[in-house]
């Protein structure tokens, strides 16, 4: 199996670094293997993580130099095979009607992000990076990460939509902190996303006529972001709406996707089949490992 890696805004140059970071890098292996056990224990998540054990197991067996970066190329694969068997225990639980319409959606949503991020940390556990990983904003930093501001109807509040967070154990104030939101649709479900990210990245526009322009969205707005991280928020999907049509490359060139992700630098599909086509811009999430070692400073031997 060939790795795809290498693709990307972010793609690695070769090279070694001495990782080792001592206790931070101990606690964060702790850290993780709780949240590991923790996602284990979810009982209409298990059958997928077991799954996806197993696709591991295939892609090194089959002599891959890094079988947790490949094994990346299966997740929209291995979540679509896990529906009959996450439906039979839905209506095990006999919900109906609207009920059951958002059991299975819930499901499908907490699923997907679920297996992206224990493929994330079996990945990191190959690593000697000092990496926490968990689900939403770390509950320290909710705050800091909320987006205030006010428009026509007077104050709002954003909080930051995010589905896996990575940040470095034994960080200062100022250490960067990635963001993924990962999602079965764009079209559907990534407008809050969408939201925070572009109240963010308003707020950290550094254009020189700001100050003299006083219909500016950003004085209209008057938004407001504590944290002093440098975030990095990137997103993720399945692709799976469309992916049995003559559309190749499923919704991602729909225009509500478009309307919900322009404003992401970092976009990756999980989808990566055969006949998948990825508009300019996306790419395989084989490249994400490439993004998170960029983004904490480190280069990873083997990429």
């Amino acid at each position: 199996m060939q790795s795809n890696q290498h693709e990307g805004p972010d793609a690695l140059i070769g090279g070694t670094r001495d990782m080792s970071r001592g206790l931070p890098l101990n606690r964060a292996r702790r850290i993780r293997e709780k949240r590991v056990a923790a996602l284990q224990k979810r009982c209409r998540l298990a059958p997928l993580l077991e799954m996806y054990d197993l696709r591991l197991a295939e892609v090194r067996d089959q002599g891959s130099k890094n079988p947790e970066i490949d094994a990346l190329s299966s997740l929209t694969s291995l979540f679509t095979g896990s529906l009959e068997t996450i439906m039979k225990q839905i209506r095990a639980a006999k919900p109906e009607g609207i009920q059951l319409q958002n059991a299975v959606k819930r499901s499908a949503g907490t699923n997907f992000q679920g297996l992206c991020e224990y493929a994330l940390i079996r990945w990191i556990d190959t690593t000697d990076l000092p990496l926490n990983v968990g689900c939403n904003a770390p509950q320290s930093m909710k705050d800091e990460l909320t987006i205030y501001g006010e428009d026509v109807a007077g104050p709002f509040r954003v909080e930051p939509d995010i589905d896996i967070s990575i940040w470095e154990e034994g960080g200062v104030p100022t250490s960067p902190l990635l963001l993924l939101s990962a999602k079965t649709s764009l079209a559907d479900r990534a407008g809050q996303a969408a939201r925070w990210k572009l109240y963010f990245d308003i707020h950290q526009a550094t254009c020189p006529h700001i100050p003299d322009i006083a219909d500016c969205p950003i004085h209209r707005t008057k938004i407001k972001v504590k944290t002093k991280h440098q975030v990095v928020h990137a997103i993720v999907t399945a692709n799976i709406y469309k992916m049995n049509t003559e559309k190749p490359q499923g919704e991602l060139e729909s225009g509500q996707c478009r309307n919900n992700t322009y404003m992401f630098k970092h976009k990756y599909t999980t989808r990566m089949d055969d006949i998948e086509v990825r508009p300019e811009g996306w790419y395989r999430f084989t490249a994400f490992p490439s993004l998170v070692a960029n983004v904490f400073g480190y280069t990873l031997t083997g990429l």
